[in-house]
């Protein structure tokens, strides 16, 4: 293993990482439904999902591996507006294979000194709601972030300089499912031939 400074790895996305990213994304469920946070989302998690260029290489073993994007979604409640969509905490992956993130000289972040200690990869962890119960199935989650996803594709960006919703980024690469465990590497996006939404696997080519 190396913690070497890179763009991207292209380094295989292994079950061993997807499990290491469960670690992490229950940490961060943690400190979101910390007494002092949301503590009314602590049962109402409904799954996590690598995304984005990350979620890409774990698919085509090409696209190489930049930061790495992990999306928890929560059930939504009734009458209430998920407020967290600004929400976002950046976490160290630790060493791997994957190296650790390189900065080019011009760029700049407040937080960009911390990240640059980091042992791995930065980790960018966020969170949306889906209107599905808590106790929805599998397949139901699955079905319902998938009509996310599928909203989101469907739009149409006008001007590169639109600002464009989480679902239209999220559409333009690939969502896999971390947890739950019993689904761990299940492919979400781009779906499948046998889902409604299949034509929006041209994404991929």
């Amino acid at each position: 293993m190396t913690a070497n400074a890179t763009e991207r790895s292209y380094a295989p996305l292994t079950d061993a990482h997807l499990a290491r990213l469960s670690v992490i994304a229950d940490e961060d469920h943690r400190h979101f439904t910390r007494r002092q946070g949301r503590p009314e989302y602590s049962a109402r998690r409904l799954c996590v999902t690598l995304a984005q260029g990350a979620a890409l290489h774990r698919l085509d073993g090409t696209t190489g591996v930049k930061d790495i994007d992990v999306w928890t979604f929560y059930a939504a409640i009734l009458g209430e507006p998920f407020t967290f969509g600004q929400r976002k905490r950046h976490v160290d992956f630790g060493v791997s294979e994957h190296g650790r993130n390189s900065y080019p000289d011009h760029f700049e972040h407040r937080q960009l000194p911390r990240w640059s200690r980091f042992a791995g990869r930065r980790v960018d962890l966020m969170i949306r709601s889906l209107p599905v119960p808590p106790e929805a199935p599998s397949d139901a989650i699955v079905d319902a972030l998938r009509r996310w996803l599928t909203a989101g594709a469907q739009r149409r960006r006008a001007d590169p300089e639109d600002r464009m919703p989480s679902n239209w980024w999220l559409a333009q690469k690939a969502v896999v499912l971390i947890d739950p465990i019993t689904d761990r590497g299940q492919v979400v996006w781009p779906a499948g031939p046998t889902s409604p939404d299949h034509a929006c696997t041209a994404l991929l080519g």
